[in-house]
């Protein structure tokens, strides 16, 4: 005795012979890109495309780069400040550029200071630990801030905060991410504080700004041999 058939099972099995139409998938595919646009990692990929874009101008502003890519790690990162420095050419030194999120009498303090090349790894001035080749964190707890660079902060009056968690960010810490050049020169930094909910950055930020200070070190470099 035969029994009836039941019900076909919904999902794959249900679909017809001739299959999905290419065009549903092509308009599924277009909207989801032109939607995703909100997502957090892709507008920090749309950011890196923008600096990426500056290497193929015939004349590079490094200056414009150096602004955008400071920007775009204030703004998608949601870190509190961001400064850039280089290395002077005329002496040797190590002086901030450009800044996004610092005030303008943090911007001015920030100006004043320069930095010897041995200040960025194991100076006993400035106690840090290397999270990678290029970056390397400095806790407010573990330095004492001389009085000449506390006005380069946001909110000096918060310098003396204590941490209640192992997220925290406080007033004082920053993560220094180092630009190279060929054979692991020293060209400059990426300097960012903690994000603007006061937290540390999370390590895939940390990771995004290390490709950020990628592509100027390959600015820079392409930018010297053009002359």
């Amino acid at each position: 005795m035969l029994l009836p058939e039941g019900p076909k099972p919904l999902g794959k099995s249900s679909q017809t012979t001739e299959g999905v139409d290419a065009r549903a998938v092509a308009t599924k595919m277009k909207m989801d890109y032109l939607h995703g646009i909100g997502d957090t990692n892709q507008r920090r990929m749309d950011g890196i495309q923008t600096l990426l874009v500056h290497l193929r101008k015939p004349q590079m502003d490094i200056d414009a780069l150096l602004q955008d890519a400071a920007n775009m790690i204030a703004r998608h990162m949601g870190i509190d400040s961001v400064s850039i420095g280089l290395r002077d050419p005329n002496d040797g030194l190590y002086r901030y550029k450009v800044m996004a999120g610092v005030r303008p009498d943090a911007i001015e303090a920030q100006r004043k200071i320069a930095y010897r090349k041995d200040q960025f790894f194991d100076d006993p001035e400035y106690h840090g630990t290397d999270l990678s080749k290029q970056s390397r964190l400095y806790l407010a707890d573990d330095n004492v801030i001389p009085s000449g660079e506390q006005r380069a902060f946001n909110r000096p009056v918060l310098l003396r905060s204590k941490r209640k968690a192992l997220s925290e960010s406080l007033e004082g810490d920053y993560i220094d991410v180092k630009i190279w050049g060929p054979f692991d020169d020293l060209l400059g930094w990426i300097e960012v504080s903690g994000t603007r909910t006061m937290q540390l950055p999370d390590i895939a930020s940390i990771k995004c700004i290390e490709i950020i200070a990628s592509i100027i070190g390959a600015a820079l470099t392409l930018k010297a041999a053009r002359g």
